[in-house]
């Protein structure tokens, strides 16, 4: 039997109850669009507070009000709650204790910061199939990136395994590091994560293909596109513009660093919107300029305003939202080719593509969008293919609502039995603490 959108109820876990990064965003804006399109909503988040988005007629909220990681100095339980959140498990149980599995999905967005992946296990122990969107690598690697930040390169090891373990590769110091491998061990033995989860939302090819190998062996990957929040326009004159910019965090895995040379080295001047460690270090490079963070809609506007953006990134990236954000405007990109947001750039067409890491072939892709012509033609290409099948938030309901349905056409989920150290801390009871 087919299921009309108003008999699905599906349960979304996050870290969050507001957007604190791109999970909760995405997390937050599924949440309302399946809302919106008809669907029953639970929102179940750890950390407080809940923002006005989610007040909504057909969004059922419910926030554990706990504390996130980064607060682990004040609230030492956060560090334990971040690997093995118990009272997320029991809630979880408790939401679908009143739940029929064959209309229900249990959705999970962040989970590193607070949720923990407890949500997951308690879902398949009790029947109900699940669905994990792939926001990042957490899944596979301790730090999240495969990325060595001490190296400053792409990690090839195999995620947990000894010569892992051992890597000084994370981006603060091996005592962090130490905390992640602890986390990862407890993730995937204990919570049986990502083993406890049936079903995958993966942003990119690329995402897909670096996770597969560490998924269950019964696990389907679906491609879905993130929502991009950007009205239907016309496309500007990017042609015409004399500023080229960046969008993100200042750091060395999103290759500003290597950006600010290359454009140095010919004399460009580049607006870096956005903040983070390097800022100092990129602000003394002559001609680069940083504003800071700016809110949603004021750097839609600067991308509005701009001839270039530039994506620069040395890690692979799950997905690199703002070059559709771009794109959407009219605005052409030069991307790495390890990136994922590659996968939405035709080198030549749409933008350019240049060498991970290598400032010469950065270089001549900078020099290329000195050329007015070429630049006007590659961003009204980029805005056509944009809006040929735009991400709205109707259109990604519409494909999370079929992937649900594909999920949910298989019988009941398989249990997942634990080992007795695990049953001390996930009980079969659906009992909650007070």
């Amino acid at each position: 039997m087919r299921l009309d959108v108003s008999d699905f109820t599906v349960v979304v876990c996050n870290d969050f109850c507001h957007v604190q990064g791109g999970a909760s965003k995405v997390a937050i804006d599924e949440a309302v669009a399946l809302a919106e399109a008809g669907a029953r909503v639970i929102f179940l988040g750890a950390v407080g507070p809940v923002c006005e988005a989610l007040l909504h007629e057909r969004i059922e909220v419910v926030c554990l009000a706990q504390p996130e990681l980064l607060n682990a100095m004040r609230h030492p339980m956060a560090l334990l709650q971040s690997m093995l959140n118990r009272p997320a498990y029991l809630r979880t149980r408790a939401i679908l204790a009143g739940l029929e599995p064959a209309r229900t999905i249990v959705h999970l967005h962040g989970y590193t910061k607070a949720l923990s992946s407890s949500p997951m296990l308690a879902a398949r122990r009790m029947g109900f199939r699940t669905v994990c969107t792939l926001h990042d690598f957490y899944a596979a690697c301790p730090n999240g990136a495969f990325f060595d930040f001490g190296a400053q390169t792409l990690c090839t090891r195999r995620g947990l395994s000894a010569s892992c373990m051992l890597a000084n590769c994370d981006k603060r110091a091996y005592v962090h590091k130490m905390f992640r491998v602890a986390r990862g061990l407890v993730q995937r033995d204990l919570a049986r994560f990502p083993a406890s989860v049936s079903d995958f939302i993966s942003l990119s090819r690329k995402s897909a293909e670096v996770l597969r190998p560490y998924l269950g062996a019964d696990a389907r990957l679906h491609a879905l596109e993130n929502i991009i929040d950007v009205p239907a326009s016309a496309a500007v004159a990017a042609g015409s513009s004399r500023e080229w910019v960046f969008v993100g965090r200042l750091d060395v895995e999103k290759g500003v660093q290597l950006l600010a040379r290359a454009a140095a080295s010919i004399g460009l001047k580049v607006t870096f919107i956005g903040d983070g460690p390097l800022r100092a270090e990129i602000e003394a490079v002559p001609g680069m300029s940083v504003t800071g963070w700016l809110s949603g809609a004021q750097v839609k506007q600067r991308l509005a305003a701009a001839r270039c953006l530039v994506f620069p990134s040395l890690w692979y990236e799950a997905y690199g939202l703002v070059v559709s954000e771009a794109a959407a405007l009219g605005i052409p990109a030069v991307v790495s080719d390890i990136s994922a947001a590659a996968e939405r750039v035709v080198p030549g067409e749409t933008g350019w593509q240049f060498r991970s890491g290598d400032q010469k072939d950065l270089t001549r892709c900078l020099r290329e969008t000195l050329n007015d012509e070429m630049v006007a033609a590659a961003g009204l290409r980029a805005h056509a293919a944009f809006w040929r099948e735009p991400p709205t938030a109707a259109h990604h309901a519409t494909g999370l609502l079929q992937i649900y349905r594909a999920i949910l056409e298989k019988v009941a989920a398989p249990v997942v039995r634990l080992g007795s150290v695990a049953e001390l801390a996930f009980p079969a009871s659906d009992r909650v603490p007070g």
